[in-house]
C-alpha cells in the first residue's frame, strides 16, 4: 500500500468530530465550470475531489472541505457543476448520489458530507454482496469482448471475480482450461465470434510466428478477433509506445482466453513493421519488463508467478531484401486468477493520509468474505456480515442461544418511549455519589429532550481502546429521537483539554460504530465539554466549538439535518455501539485464520465496567466455561489504556505453557507461575493471575510476591479462580477467607447443553466430597447460582472399549467427523499425562494415516501448543487448560490421587465447545 497523496491533507483539528479532507480552493457552479472549457485546471481539482470521496467511502465516512474561489457564490443559487455531480456518481457506480452525498455551505468553505460505503444493507439480510466492497474510480482490470478491449468497471467487479474464481475451480478440476465469456463486462459490445472459428485464428497466428522472415506490405491470412490484436508503429518512440500499450491487452487477453498482440501490422492485418532503427533485444526487454511489472492476484492456491507468456520477434524485409524492423507478437495466456493492468484508482484513509491501494490489499479487500463455518453453524449466530456491510468491518457471531446484539442492547441500552433513560445505572449511582453536581449539570443538558439513552461511562475512550485522558470525570453518550448524537465529557478543568484533542474519542467512536459496529446510516457524533466545578455544589459550562445550544434544537448546528437520528435509526446505531463494546476477538479468529469477533456476556461486561482506580484488587471465582480467560485479556487492555501502560508494566501469570504462549503479546508480559518465581520483573506494576487453583504453594510463595509488586507500584492486582477444576492435589496459596472482593462467574457459555448437564452434575458430586478448599455452604450456594445461558444441544458420549480397539476406533471418529466438514483444528485428544498422550500418539499415527490414506495427514498431529493451527491437538489434559476445541476425545482418564479423579475429569470435558467422547478403557 503506497502513493500518498500528498496535496490532500486529512485536517483533524477542525470543528469536526470526524476525518475531515481538504482540497484547497476549486470554483464552483454550473457556469462557472461550463466557463473553464475543462482546463487542467478543473481536471485536476474534479480529481482531487473523486480522490478524497473515495477514499472516506471506504474508510468510514467524513467530510471533504472545499474553497470556493468565487467569494460571492452562493450554493442554493449556483449549484455545484455537471462534471463534479458526475465525478460523484463515478465514484459510487450510481445515479443515486443523495444516497451518500450531503452538500452544505459554510462562508467561504463548501462542505461535502461523506457517508460510508456499504456493499449491501443490514436490512437486507442477504448472503451475498449486491455490490462491489470498495468504491474504486477504476479497477485496474481489463478484459476482452470481440475485437475490442474494456475495463471491468466497480460496479462489475463482484459478477467479474466470481466468474474467475469458478473458472480457476474448473481448470484445477478438470486440469484444462475452461473456455466461458465473462459475464455481465460486455458493455453493450459483440459477443464474441462463434466458437468453431476460435482454434482456426489462434491456429494460423501460431503458424505464422514459426516463420523466419516477413515482407512488409504482406497481408496476413487470418484477422483480428476476440484471441488476436493489431498494432502498428504509430510513434517514433516504438519502446515507450509499446509500454504504455502493452498492459492494457495483457490484462484483458489474461482476464479472458488468452491471445496474441501483434506490433508492426495495421488493423487490414497489413505487415508494416517498424518506422526507426530498434535493436531486436531491446524490444525483447521492454516486453518482459513491462509484463513482470503487472499484478497477478492468486488465490486459487496456485504456484505461477507473474503474467504467463512468450514474445515472438519476426524480421520484417522488402521485395530488395532489405531490413524494415521487425513484428513483435507476444502471446499471452489465460489466466487463472485476475491479472491487473496497474493499481486500481483506489484510495484509503490510513494513518492519517490518504494512500492508494495496491492491487494485492485491494483484491484482499474486494474479495473478503465471512468465513466457512459451516460444521460451526450451530454454534454460531451471525450478527455482522461482509455481505452487507462497509468496507472495514470484520464478521461478528455471537453464541447461539446467547443473547444477540438486539437483545443485548435492550438490557444494556433501552430506549425510554417518553423519557431519557439513564445507563449503566450501577455507574450512575457510583459518579453521582462522587461528584456531587454531576446529576444536575446533566440534566440542564437534556431539557426539552424527550426520547433516548444517555450511556455514561468513566471513560468512552478506554471502552474504544484509546488512553484515558486523566483529567476527565466521565464521559455521557446521548442517543435521543430527533437530535444529533452527543458525547459530553465532562472535565474538572478546561485548560487541560488542549484543542483539538477533546474531540479525539468522539471522532473514534463514530468510525467504530461504522468500521467496527456496521453501521450504515448518516451517522455523526457531536463533542461537548462540560465544566464540573468540584469546589462548590453548583456546575458550569465553559463555551466551546461546540457548544449547548449548537448540539441540540438548532438550525446552526454543522452537520446537515439528515445526521438527526430518528425513532427508526436508534436501534440500529445502539446495536453497533454493542458490538463495538462487547466485541471480543474470538478464538475462532486463529482457529478460522481470519480475524472474528465474539460478544461478551452482560456479567463479563459488568466485570469490566469496573472503577480500576477504586477495585484494584478483586478476585473472580468462576465456574468452568464462564468465560474467565477472555475477561482477563480485556481487563488487560483496559488496564493498558487507563493507566497509559507499555506491556512490559503488565504481567500475565498462568500455569502452563500453552495458555502462556496463547496469551503472549496481547498487550502485556505472559510467564508461567514456575518462570515467575525464577525471574524479576522490575516494571511490572500490575498483575492478571490466571487458572490460580493449580499454583503450587510448596515451590514458592507466588501470592505473597505478586502482592509486594502490585502493592509497591499501586497497581492492578485481579486473580481468577476455578475451584472445581483443581488437578493437583496441593495447597495453592489462596486462603478463602482473605479473597476479598470477590465476584463470581456463574453463567456457563463455552458448552453445549449435553456437556453442562454432565459438568453440573459432576460438580455437584465433587462438591459433596468436600475435597475444595472453599467453605462447603459457599459452595453449594455457587453451584445454585449456575446456569447454561444457551439452548445449544450438542452430544456427549460416555463409553468403554477396549484398549487394542481404541486407536483404530477414536482414527474412525476423525475421519467420520472430517467428513461431515469439520476440520482437524476443531478436534482436541486429552490423555491424562504426557506420558500417556505420547503412548496413545504412536498408537493413533499410523490408523490415522490408513483412516485418512486420500487425505494430506503428514502432521495432522498437534500439541497444545498448536491449537491455533489446522491440526489435532493430542495432549495431556493439564496443558490443554484455558484452552478449546469444537471436538474433544478424553481418552481413559486415570490419577492416582483418587480425590481429584473428578476435577481432572471436569477440565479434560470442559475444553469442548460441542462434542465430547468419553472413553475408558
Amino acid at each position: 500500500m503506497a502513493n500518498q497523496e500528498e496535496d490532500l491533507l486529512i485536517n483533524l483539528n477542525t470543528n469536526y468530530a470526524d476525518v475531515v479532507v481538504d482540497i484547497g480552493k476549486i470554483l464552483v457552479g454550473e457556469s462557472c465550470r461550463k466557463k473553464m472549457n475543462e482546463n487542467q485546471n478543473q481536471k485536476r481539482q474534479q480529481r482531487h475531489l473523486s480522490i478524497a470521496v473515495c477514499a472516506l467511502l471506504n474508510s468510514g465516512g467524513g467530510i471533504v472541505r472545499m474553497e470556493s474561489e468565487d467569494r460571492n457564490y452562493c450554493f442554493q443559487e449556483h449549484g455545484i457543476g455537471l462534471d463534479i455531480e458526475n465525478s460523484l456518481r463515478d465514484c459510487i457506480g450510481s445515479n443515486e448520489i443523495g444516497e451518500y452525498f450531503t452538500w452544505m455551505q459554510e462562508g467561504s468553505n463548501l462542505l461535502l458530507f461523506v457517508k460510508t460505503w456499504s456493499c449491501g444493507g443490514l436490512e437486507q439480510g442477504s448472503a451475498e454482496a449486491t455490490k462491489p466492497r470498495l468504491c474504486s474510480l477504476s479497477t485496474g482490470l481489463f478484459y476482452r469482448s470481440s475485437t475490442s478491449v474494456f475495463p471491468v468497471k466497480s460496479r462489475d467487479t463482484p459478477e467479474f471475480l466470481r466468474g474467475k474464481k469458478s473458472s480457476a475451480k474448473c481448470d484445477n478440476v478438470g486440469g484444462l482450461s475452461a473456455k466461458r465469456a465473462l459475464p455481465s463486462c460486455s458493455d453493450g459490445a459483440n459477443e464474441t465470434s462463434p466458437n468453431i472459428q476460435k482454434p482456426n485464428f489462434q491456429d494460423a497466428a501460431a503458424r505464422f510466428l514459426k516463420r523466419d522472415k516477413v515482407l512488409v506490405g504482406e497481408v496476413l491470412d487470418f484477422t483480428e478477433t476476440t484471441h488476436i490484436e493489431f498494432k502498428q508503429y504509430s510513434t517514433e518512440n516504438i519502446l515507450k509506445y509499446m509500454s504504455e500499450n502493452l498492459p492494457n491487452y495483457v490484462s484483458a487477453f489474461a482476464n479472458t482466453e488468452g491471445g496474441y498482440l501483434f506490433f508492426g501490422v495495421d488493423d487490414n492485418g497489413k505487415v508494416t513493421g517498424t518506422p526507426s532503427n530498434v535493436e531486436k533485444e531491446a524490444l525483447e526487454q521492454a516486453v518482459a519488463e513491462t509484463i513482470s511489472s503487472m499484478s497477478v492476484y492468486h488465490s486459487c492456491g496456485s504456484e505461477a508467478l507473474g503474467v504467463q507468456f512468450q514474445t515472438h520477434i519476426l524480421d520484417v524485409y522488402d521485395q530488395a531484401e532489405c531490413s524494415q524492423g521487425y513484428i513483435c507478437a507476444v502471446h499471452t495466456e489465460r489466466s487463472c486468477c485476475p491479472v491487473f493492468h496497474g493499481d486500481p484508482e483506489s484510495w484509503m484513509v490510513m494513518g492519517g493520509k490518504i494512500e492508494r491501494l495496491r492491487a494485492g490489499k485491494w483484491m484482499e479487500l474486494m474479495t473478503a468474505a465471512d468465513p466457512v463455518v459451516s460444521a460451526l453453524a450451530d454454534e454460531f449466530k451471525t450478527e455482522l456480515s461482509l455481505a452487507n456491510g462497509p468496507p472495514l468491518i470484520k464478521p461478528v457471531y455471537s453464541k447461539a442461544g446467547l443473547q444477540c446484539a438486539a437483545e443485548l442492547q435492550e438490557h444494556l441500552y433501552p430506549v425510554g418511549s417518553n423519557e431519557i433513560k439513564w445507563k449503566p445505572e450501577t455507574i450512575c449511582t457510583d459518579l453521582f455519589s462522587e461528584y456531587p453536581g454531576l446529576e444536575d449539570l446533566m440534566r440542564k443538558q437534556l431539557r426539552g429532550v424527550t426520547q433516548g439513552v444517555l450511556i455514561f461511562s468513566r471513560s468512552w475512550a478506554v471502552d474504544i481502546g484509546l488512553q484515558k485522558n486523566q483529567d476527565v470525570v466521565c464521559d455521557a453518550l446521548l442517543v435521543a429521537d430527533s437530535e444529533y448524537p452527543v458525547l459530553f465529557t465532562v472535565v474538572r478543568d478546561t485548560s487541560c483539554v488542549t484543542s483539538g484533542t477533546w474531540r479525539e474519542t468522539a471522532r473514534a467512536l463514530k468510525q467504530k460504530l461504522v468500521n467496527d459496529g456496521g453501521y450504515t446510516s448518516r451517522v455523526c457524533v457531536i463533542p461537548q465539554i462540560l465544566l464540573l466545578n468540584g469546589t462548590e455544589d453548583q456546575t458550569a459550562v465553559k463555551e466551546n466549538d461546540f457548544s449547548r445550544q449548537e448540539t441540540l434544537h438548532d438550525s446552526t448546528s454543522p452537520y446537515p439535518k439528515s445526521y438527526i437520528l430518528t425513532s427508526r435509526d436508534i436501534p440500529a446505531f445502539l446495536q453497533a455501539l454493542v458490538i463495538v463494546v462487547l466485541g471480543f476477538k474470538s478464538y475462532l479468529s486463529d482457529h478460522l485464520g481470519c480475524e472474528i469477533f465474539s460478544l461478551l456476556t452482560l456479567k463479563q461486561y459488568e466485570l469490566l465496567s469496573k472503577n480500576l482506580h477504586k477495585v484494584r484488587k478483586l478476585f473472580i471465582l468462576g465456574l468452568p466455561g464462564t468465560g474467565k480467560t477472555v475477561v482477563a485479556l480485556k481487563i488487560i487492555e483496559k488496564i493498558k489504556n487507563t493507566f497509559h501502560c507499555s506491556a512490559d508494566e503488565i504481567l500475565y501469570i498462568c500455569e502452563n505453557q500453552p495458555l502462556r504462549d496463547f496469551v503472549r503479546n496481547r498487550n502485556c508480559q505472559a510467564v508461567t507461575r514456575a518462570a515467575f518465581l525464577k525471574k524479576n520483573f522490575p516494571d511490572v506494576k500490575h498483575i492478571v493471575v490466571d487458572e490460580a487453583q493449580n499454583f503450587r504453594h510448596d515451590e514458592g510463595d507466588w501470592y505473597q510476591r505478586t502482592r509486594s509488586i502490585v502493592e509497591r507500584s499501586g497497581g492492578i492486582f485481579w486473580v481468577f479462580v476455578d475451584f472445581f477444576q483443581t488437578t493437583y492435589p496441593y495447597d495453592c496459596g489462596l486462603v478463602f477467607s482473605e479473597m476479598d472482593p470477590q465476584e463470581w462467574l456463574t453463567k456457563m457459555v463455552r458448552n453445549a447443553k449435553e456437556i453442562w448437564c454432565f459438568m453440573l452434575n459432576l460438580m455437584r458430586k465433587i462438591h459433596q466430597a468436600r475435597n475444595i478448599a472453599m467453605p462447603y455452604e459457599v459452595l453449594g450456594e455457587f453451584l445454585k447460582q449456575a446456569e447454561c445461558a444457551h439452548s445449544l444441544p450438542g452430544s456427549f458420549r460416555e463409553q468403554y472399549i477396549r484398549s487394542d480397539e481404541l486407536a483404530n476406533y477414536v482414527a474412525e471418529l476423525c475421519k467420520s467427523y472430517l467428513d461431515q466438514g469439520y476440520s482437524l483444528g476443531d478436534m482436541a485428544i486429552l490423555c491424562s499425562r504426557q506420558r500417556e498422550a505420547d503412548q496413545f500418539r504412536q498408537e493413533l499415527q499410523p490408523e490415522l494415516a490408513r483412516q485418512l490414506s486420500k487425505s494430506r495427514v503428514r502432521g495432522a498431529l498437534g500439541l497444545a501448543e498448536d491449537v491455533s493451527k489446522d491440526v489435532i491437538v493430542l495432549d495431556s489434559i493439564r496443558r490443554f487448560s484455558g484452552l478449546e476445541r469444537t471436538i474433544v476425545f478424553v481418552i481413559n482418564p486415570y490419577t492416582p490421587i483418587e480425590h481429584i479423579f473428578d476435577n481432572l475429569v471436569l477440565c479434560a470435558v470442559s475444553r469442548a465447545n460441542t462434542k465430547v467422547h468419553l472413553f475408558y478403557q
